[in-house]
């Protein structure tokens, strides 16, 4: 998806806030607004577990952006 000035967008979010995310989206008028979600949490977890969730990330901005 474009923002409202035509640079691809993605919003990114943690699963415990990803309902929270649509609904803002949902409430702004663009329900097609596509989000990144990163399994929560992210905070505490040990590099190994950041590392696998980053590049979980790196896979879905991917398609999101349809790069």
């Amino acid at each position: 998806m474009l923002d409202r000035a035509g640079t691809p967008a993605v919003v990114v979010t943690t699963t415990a806030f990803e309902a929270l995310a649509h609904h803002e989206a949902h409430s702004l008028g663009m329900e097609d607004l596509p989000l990144l979600v990163v399994e929560h949490p992210l905070g505490g977890e040990p590099p190994e577990r950041i590392a696998q969730k980053a590049t979980a990330a790196l896979a879905q901005l991917v398609a999101r952006l349809g790069a």
